[in-house]
């Protein structure tokens, strides 16, 4: 999809009803799901900040200026959570060519694919690469390459499924979510030392037939995987209806809570992570405006990955990772509320 990112999330900015009446409000759920796992940690106070900020953002005048302001935003927003989705995962490569190969691609430019049958080419780019990165200087070729169709794929997915769900307010089906699982895992195949390579024409795109696990957790078993995904979407779609209906919803809530139980049933051989990652941010996206990177440094996806295990251990529900997230959506409504209001004060 060959477009200009920014002129897409214009057309889908600021979040407002599917049926046209009123900007979405964002209001904490009766059920408050909110549980800390840290000292110091108020999720009652974080909201009703998220809130009144969302509500300060929403309430400004959009003109063509502001307008290219939060574009700029939310695309910034897309390569800092796919740069650290891809460091989760130990996908990708560095921050510099990351951004760099997101910009052309969110800029419409065409990035192709590589072909093998041009040595020199490809000698020259991990050549380019590695001056670009230190650590990449004993890296084998093959590995650089590797790193930089999973940018390429990772970003090209993102900028699909934000311009079905967020843009064009198509419900979050099994089919888009196959169809940008498909695109994510593109030219990837599946690299496991002693056993052969499964190609991504194999498992991009389709339901696992094979039993998958982390750790202690054995993920649903495959022949349940079509059945759990459909009934997931469909809880997703009724509940998201009901919100619209009604011109009210948690987006923190729905966001964290889908898309735990979407890496619980782990329905693709690979990817599962970066997918589920898409998924909590294009919800956000749609109804909060925001993209919230995770995963950016260290410390940040220890955090991230221990509030995961617990969650599938436990088997408590998302309310620590709905906390974590909250913490990630009031960070970024503060950047974006700064810059907004530093511009109008510019212009005044």
């Amino acid at each position: 999809m060959c477009q200009d990112l920014r002129t897409t999330i214009s057309r889908g900015w600021p979040p407002k009803s599917q049926r046209g009446k009123e900007q979405m409000s964002l209001t904490i759920r009766s059920d408050d799901v909110y549980r800390t796992y840290a000292v110091d940690q108020e999720p009652q106070k974080l909201f009703e900040k998220a809130t009144e900020w969302i509500t300060a953002v929403q309430a400004t005048e959009f003109d063509s200026g502001n307008q290219a302001l939060v574009a700029k935003e939310v695309e910034d927003g897309m390569i800092r959570a796919l740069f650290g989705s891809n460091m989760i995962e130990r996908a990708g490569l560095g921050w510099d060519i990351t951004v760099q190969i997101c910009r052309k691609i969110f800029a419409g430019e065409d990035v192709g694919d590589i072909p093998e049958r041009e040595p020199y080419y490809l000698d020259n780019l991990v050549k380019i690469y590695r001056g670009q990165q230190r650590d990449l200087q004993d890296v084998p070729a093959r590995h650089i390459l590797r790193g930089r169709t999973e940018i390429i794929q990772h970003a090209r997915a993102f900028q699909h499924i934000i311009h079905a769900f967020v843009v064009s307010h198509q419900d979050l089906t099994e089919e888009l979510i196959k169809e940008t699982h498909k695109i994510l895992t593109h030219n990837t195949p599946i690299i496991q030392h002693g056993s052969p390579d499964v190609p991504a024409e194999q498992y991009g795109g389709a339901y696992r037939t094979v039993i998958v696990g982390a750790g202690s957790t054995n993920f649903t078993v495959p022949r349940f995987v079509p059945v759990k995904m459909k009934q997931m979407c469909q809880r997703l779609k009724e509940k998201l209806a009901a919100a619209e209906e009604k011109g009210r919803i948690d987006p923190v809530s729905v966001a964290t809570k889908y898309s735990l139980e979407f890496v619980q049933i782990h329905p693709f051989q690979d990817g599962n992570g970066r997918m589920c990652r898409l998924i909590l941010n294009v919800i956000l996206c749609r109804y909060a405006g925001i993209i919230v990177p995770i995963g950016e440094h260290g410390e940040d996806r220890k955090e991230y990955i221990d509030i995961k295990v617990r969650a599938s251990e436990e088997m408590e529900g998302h309310g620590e990772y709905a906390t974590f997230v909250l913490g990630k959506v009031v960070e970024r409504l503060r950047e974006m509320r700064e810059k907004i209001a530093g511009r109008c004060d510019k212009c005044r």
